[in-house]
């Protein structure tokens, strides 16, 4: 069987391929556009243990061109396919079975998969023309195709590895909830951003006046970064100026921002409760036994609370209720990490292992509160998409402890009422809101 599948024959025949999985690649317009901006030019499927891919031509002339819609009837037919970034795949196809490569190896060796192209011609036309919006289209067939074979090559060891604890809950739910995350945007004042944040090319993520994120999920603690195009949207700078390139696409920005987070999710851990009062006020109280609490002991207070999540409890407070407990947590996670080698975040069931180099009882405890953090959030914020599936109100940004919302004027005030009470947990994780029309929150 030719490697380019064109016709109906060679279709139904890569169907029959299908009961033991496959790999699947997209192969897009330019390898640098956002997805959600990139058309698809053609489609790699390789059947596992097969002796060859093929390629399937969506947008290529050296190919008679195959509709997505009669692609998912073949798709369909495999159990399982491996993919390197599967949310990425999902603006291309969405299909059943799919298997996060990139995340099967962050999660089993705490590090990004890197896969370097080594296939010359490729790498000639996007060293000449990467700015030409359909470069792929320009790059022979063939050459999409050996590249996707060497791909597979490098990956295939992994399509033989059990999936791990909590493999499920990322490769599916979080990267479904990211997804749709960035399918907003951010709104810009495209003059000004493109000055002050000097993207490489403003075309690969820029339209209507709006600039698209991309959150990576591939990090050690599953918390995601979120940079694109040479701007790190996780970090953005606190300046006015920077700020001020930023509007909202419908009529404010809202950011709703958690109250003492880490400090919140490490209680409810050890089952020390808080009220909705500010978590770290209500411990400045025990601290310095006192009802009023001034600004330097609040500050004194919070201090403390960073150092005690992190493990650093301080001498003259470890005998307080509250560090006993934590310090009876931190003690036993780090005597299950070294007796069963591993640790498993009980919200998802993300391992950590003695794959981790230079782990110690402190390190492990900020691994563990970062992925608790983004595993509590995002079944936050797929309670809260959601909500909002039917509004015009949308998320536009997510930063760890705050999610900023695009928020409509005709979706009413009990919108905002509704948000917070989905967010807070019914008061367990308290939120407080703030207005603005930039970021300059």
């Amino acid at each position: 069987m030719f490697y380019i599948v064109e016709s109906d024959d060679q279709l139904e025949l890569l169907k029959s391929y299908g009961k033991n999985g496959g790999y699947i690649e997209i192969i897009p317009n330019n390898d640098n556009l956002h997805p959600k901006l990139a058309s698809t030019v053609a489609v790699y499927l390789r059947p596992l243990n097969h002796k060859e891919g093929y390629i399937i031509p969506i947008d290529h002339d050296e190919g008679i061109c195959i509709s997505k819609e009669r692609l998912s009837t073949v798709l369909d037919e495999y159990s399982t396919l491996y993919t390197l970034n599967r949310k990425d795949l999902l603006y291309h196809i969405n299909t059943h079975g799919l298997l996060d490569v990139s995340l099967l190896y962050s999660m089993i060796e705490y590090d990004r998969l890197d896969i370097f192209n080594n296939n010359k011609v490729y790498n000639w036309y996007y060293s000449k023309h990467a700015d030409h919006l359909d470069i792929n289209k320009l790059i022979p067939i063939s050459k999409h195709h050996e590249k996707c074979e060497e791909n597979y090559s490098k990956l295939k060891y992994l399509f033989d590895i059990e999936l791990p604890s909590g493999f499920e809950f990322y490769n599916e739910l979080s990267t479904n909830v990211f997804y749709l995350v960035e399918q907003q945007g951010l709104g810009i004042f495209h003059n000004a951003f493109v000055e002050l944040f000097n993207p490489k090319n403003a075309l690969y993520n820029i339209i209507n006046n709006s600039v698209l994120t991309s959150y990576n999920l591939y990090n050690a603690t599953s918390r995601p970064t979120n940079a694109f195009n040479s701007v790190n949207f996780a970090a953005i700078p606190k300046s006015e100026k920077h700020r001020k390139c930023f509007k909202p696409q419908n009529d404010k920005f809202i950011e709703f921002d958690f109250d003492g987070y880490h400090l919140r999710l490490l209680c409810d851990q050890i089952n020390f409760k808080l009220t909705e009062e500010s978590a770290h006020k209500q411990l400045a109280k025990i601290y310095f036994d006192k009802e009023d609490i001034t600004e330097d002991e609040y500050s004194e207070a919070k201090q403390l609370n960073f150092q005690a999540i992190y493990g650093k409890i301080p001498k003259k407070y470890k005998n307080l209720e509250i560090f006993k407990l934590i310090q009876d947590y931190i003690d036993k996670m780090w005597e299950n990490y070294q007796e069963k080698d591993k640790v498993l975040n009980p919200q998802s069931g993300k391992p950590f292992t003695n794959k981790l180099k230079r782990m110690n009882p402190a390190k492990l405890m900020n691994y563990m509160m970062q992925s608790l953090e983004t595993s509590n959030n995002v079944l936050i914020l797929k309670d809260v998409l959601r909500y909002l599936k039917d509004k015009k109100t949308k998320i536009a940004l997510y930063t760890y402890d705050a999610i900023l919302f695009d928020f409509s004027k005709e979706d009413g005030k009990q919108t905002l009422l509704d948000i917070e009470k989905i967010m807070s947990r019914e008061g367990k994780f308290p939120v407080k809101y703030k207005f603005s029309n930039n970021l300059v929150l």
